[in-house]
């Protein structure tokens, strides 16, 4: 770490600093997800382990908690007996599991964060300005739609066996 020290050093104030911990070079461990991992975050050789998180590909604690909420669900639904399908590709939480479960190219498969290029286009033409506002309200709509269908709602991950 003598490198760090000396770059640290020539910051102004820094020069007799004496540092507890230096650190390493940022690492992102991440498994080949498309490849190995079903639509429901299940690993395809053993679908009695799911994935979730950073691990999967998804890059960002946002998106790490979105995915870890649908393999948190997933399981639920799996132990209620239920099956329960993923979001649609043009909500967030959808386009993210579509990247790590097999929208990405296996070969070339990189971590990524949520953006609108992961997002189907919108069905009729919008101005540019327009574009994500409109994809935003789509998403929306959709994930709402999904949580619906699926009998998503505030305390069903909560209810029961008897209740459910």
């Amino acid at each position: 770490y003598a490198e760090q020290k000396r770059i640290f050093a020539m910051i102004p104030g820094l020069g007799d600093a004496q540092f507890a911990r230096l650190g390493g070079i940022h690492r992102n461990t991440f498994i080949n997800s498309p490849a190995l991992l079903d639509g429901r975050l299940r690993l395809k050789s053993a679908p009695h382990i799911r994935f979730a998180g950073q691990i999967t590909g998804c890059e960002g604690y946002v998106e790490s908690a979105a995915v870890g909420l649908m393999a948190g669900l997933f399981a639920a639904a799996e132990w209620h007996g239920r099956d329960l399908a993923p979001p649609p590709a043009d909500c967030a939480h959808g386009a993210i599991l579509a990247h790590v479960t097999g929208g990405a190219d296996a070969s070339t498969f990189q971590p990524m964060n949520v953006n609108f290029g992961l997002f189907p286009p919108l069905e009729k033409r919008v101005g540019k300005r327009d574009r994500k506002p409109a994809m935003a309200r789509r998403a929306l709509e959709r994930l709402e739609e999904w949580a619906a269908t699926c009998g998503l709602n505030h305390d069903w991950a909560c209810q029961s066996d008897s209740a459910a």
